[in-house]
């Protein structure tokens, strides 16, 4: 799990062969605007893209999620919301792995660690790494989110 701002995301360029088209696309994202209520899914070569427009929630509504074939880099474009990461590991499995959607999901757990995702942050979940996303911060509010989904 890594978890840190858009300035520093070069840091990090050698973690995947992707690493650098992800962040020229989510560059290439902002420079037009994106409204709230936005809703897209693109795939370019290889690397998913998912523009999210929601409200946050209480973490108690939520699931912790893993995937098995993609890194997730979740990238806070407006608004602000924990998400909570423990190793799959410390999470009791309650949804079994989908292969057609790499998904499984899991427990909420007591050793679970907050991130706070602020615009212009990222944080950065690898297989093994359960994340329970989506959780508000302070208050519920209106989020958009760009999420790149690397392939391993």
């Amino acid at each position: 799990m890594i978890a840190d701002i858009f300035d520093n995301h070069k840091l990090y360029s050698s973690i995947h062969r992707d690493w650098d088209r992800a962040f020229a696309a989510i560059t290439e994202l902002l420079s037009r605007p994106i409204s709230e209520g936005t809703n897209v899914s693109m795939e370019d070569r290889g690397i998913r893209l998912l523009i999210q427009s929601y409200k946050t929630v209480a973490p108690g509504t939520k699931k912790f999620e893993s995937h098995k074939k993609n890194i997730d880099i979740q990238f806070m474009v407006k608004g602000k919301e924990i998400i909570y990461w423990a190793n799959t590991g410390d999470l009791e499995l309650v949804d079994p792995y989908s292969e057609e959607q790499d998904y499984m999901g899991f427990g909420n757990s007591d050793r679970a660690s907050p991130i706070h995702l602020a615009p212009n942050s990222f944080a950065v979940f690898f297989p093994g790494d359960g994340h329970k996303p989506q959780c508000q911060w302070g208050e519920s509010a209106g989020v958009i989110k760009i999420v790149v989904k690397l392939a391993v």
